[in-house]
């Protein structure tokens, strides 16, 4: 290759995005209730980056390529993570903590412009190839971020995980100086049809309320409020930061499970369904964990089930799509489910504020469950060997499981 380099150090600034984005998901919910913030407000905090991910994804995705500035995008969002999350670090407010989420939420958006320059280095013949590769960094980035935002969290505070990723995107920020941003010099005339016939395709809004409903749950139960169950039961940072990691390895082992093993054996349509019901009934019983070690198992299963029902959707997503439309598709699907990050968290938020903990982890759990008539109902099975799953989460993170 004759930009190894390149694409070398492209790598380790995709490994820091991502502990930039997650160094500190695990411990925000503990810091907020250790401020006094009442569980809506912590859920809109914690929801708050799905918005602006809903907002922004496709917008940052066609801009980036309409003025061929990927690196400066990338910088722009890596700079908005370094002023907030140090802003949040030194002034211990709601409103810093929601500017903090508002920038995960931007730097969050600008993955998709990351797999794109990653594939620029390769060449368009080996763009799946390089798609492939950076996938790894999700992984490998996530829980490095959150094992290093435990171990700093666990000796000096919960809020000292916002320099974790405060740290990793200043030298995110610096190496992107070292990099190639090559790109196209003939810009590109966007054909207004392929956008139209996505946005008026009735079973990708389907598809994308299924991921929606998954990425609710999960976001409002792993990233919220199961951390506050665990702190309950006697947790510390370190032991939080491992519930979440987790979660995170689970959830992997499940996605590549999809593609080699379950859609061969029983299919997409019965692993979508195990893997929401399997999500469903862990989550409801969360609140009756009676200690960690039980937390842990259900945390495990969890991901489990996330993990096939995740994967499931977003193959569906790109199944008989052809390459030129795939973009947009994927584009759109990815705004679309943001919304869950929003939702999930603040609907827990609320529920929890009027009833109890429980009856909030028993309504996600059945609204997880109930999705299932959507995939039923809606969804037409396909031969599985016409699938290529893919990973992709909902804070940027994207690994293809081919």
């Amino acid at each position: 290759m004759n930009n190894r380099k390149e694409t070398i150090l492209f790598f380790i600034i995709s490994l820091l995005f991502f502990v930039t984005i997650s160094a500190f998901d695990p411990f925000i919910s503990s810091y907020a209730k250790d401020l006094g913030f009442d569980s809506v407000v912590i859920g809109s905090i914690i929801g708050i980056s799905g918005i602006v991910a809903l907002l922004t994804r496709l917008p940052i995705g066609i801009l980036s390529d309409m003025f061929h500035k990927r690196r400066l995008f990338i910088q722009l969002g890596l700079l908005v993570t370094i002023v907030m999350w140090t802003l949040a670090f030194f002034i211990p407010h709601a409103t810093t903590l929601y500017l903090g989420k508002i920038s995960d939420g931007l730097t969050g958006s600008t993955w998709v412009i990351y797999n794109v320059m990653f594939a620029s280095y390769y060449g368009v013949r080996e763009a799946v190839k390089a798609v492939a590769i950076l996938g790894v960094a999700s992984p490998l980035g996530s829980i490095l971020g959150t094992t290093t935002g435990a171990l700093v969290a666990n000796s000096y505070g919960y809020h000292y995980s916002f320099l974790v990723a405060v740290a990793a995107a200043i030298l995110a920020l610096i190496l992107t100086f070292f990099t190639k941003d090559i790109s196209i010099k003939m810009k590109v005339k966007y054909d207004k049809k392929i956008l139209i016939e996505q946005v008026t395709d009735k079973k990708i809004w389907v598809i994308s309320a299924l991921a929606t409903v998954a990425l609710m749950v999960t976001f409002a139960t792993r990233d919220t409020f199961t951390p506050l169950v665990a702190t309950d039961l006697g947790a510390n940072p370190l032991m939080i930061g491992m519930l979440a990691n987790t979660h995170l390895i689970v959830y992997g082992a499940a996605a590549a499970l999809c593609g080699g093993y379950f859609y061969k054996k029983i299919g997409l349509m019965k692993t979508a369904f195990i893997g929401a019901v399997l999500q469903g009934a862990v989550v409801i019983a969360i609140p009756y964990a009676q200690n960690l070690s039980v937390l842990f198992l259900l945390q495990a299963l969890q991901g489990f089930g996330y993990g096939l029902i995740f994967t499931v959707v977003t193959s569906w997503a790109v199944e008989n799509i052809p390459e030129i439309k795939q973009s947009t598709r994927l584009g759109l699907f990815q705004s679309l489910y943001s919304g869950g990050m929003f939702l999930g968290p603040v609907l827990i938020g609320i529920i929890i504020e009027i009833f109890s903990r429980t009856t909030g982890f028993l309504i996600i759990g059945i609204l997880s469950i109930v999705s299932t008539i959507l995939i039923r109902g809606t969804v037409k099975r396909q031969p599985s060997n016409e699938i290529q799953p893919f990973l992709g989460d909902a804070d940027g993170k994207k690994i293809s499981t081919r």
